[in-house]
């Protein structure tokens, strides 16, 4: 037969308890651990997504508007470029060896042509970080939130 529990015997002692609540904690901890870290993670993914479409579109921009074999010859775009892009051009040769720098001129029309003419341009185009509100460090690439490179056929 069994005997019943007196007061003193029945529920958890209060060590019982504090192991509980101390093992349970430890749990919750090694599951949220990794979870900050990928949201993390899916936030820095994000911005730099945004950067790259940014980069593509200001790309897109300037070989749209070179098309037009004027604005090529000349180096040139009807407007500042959005997203505060900044962008780099070489001249290439048709092998693609460099034979100097260009600057990009931000209006077209009265812009002087230099000759030769090359029949590669090499377009580099940098989103600073401002853009998405990111630092990207100390360095050669520092303040960039992405750089897209693309070669431009004289039309």
């Amino acid at each position: 037969m069994r005997r019943r529990p007196t007061e003193r015997e029945a529920g958890f002692t209060l060590l019982e308890v504090l192991v509980a609540i101390v093992l349970f904690a430890i749990v919750v901890v090694a599951i949220l651990a990794p979870l900050t870290g990928l949201f993390g993670m899916s936030q820095r993914s994000s911005q730099q997504s945004k950067a790259t479409t940014a980069a593509q579109q200001v790309m897109e921009q300037i070989r749209g508007q070179w098309l037009v074999q004027a604005n090529y010859d000349q180096i040139c775009v009807s407007s500042a470029l959005p997203y505060s892009a900044t962008a780099t051009v070489l001249n290439e040769d048709i092998n693609g060896n460099s034979s100097g720098s260009a600057t990009m001129n931000f209006s077209c029309g009265s812009n002087a042509v230099i000759t030769p003419i090359p029949p590669l341009r090499r377009i580099t185009v940098n989103i600073p970080a401002s853009y998405t509100g990111t630092s990207t460090g100390t360095g050669s690439g520092a303040g960039v939130a992405a750089q897209l490179t693309v070669e431009v056929a004289r039309p």
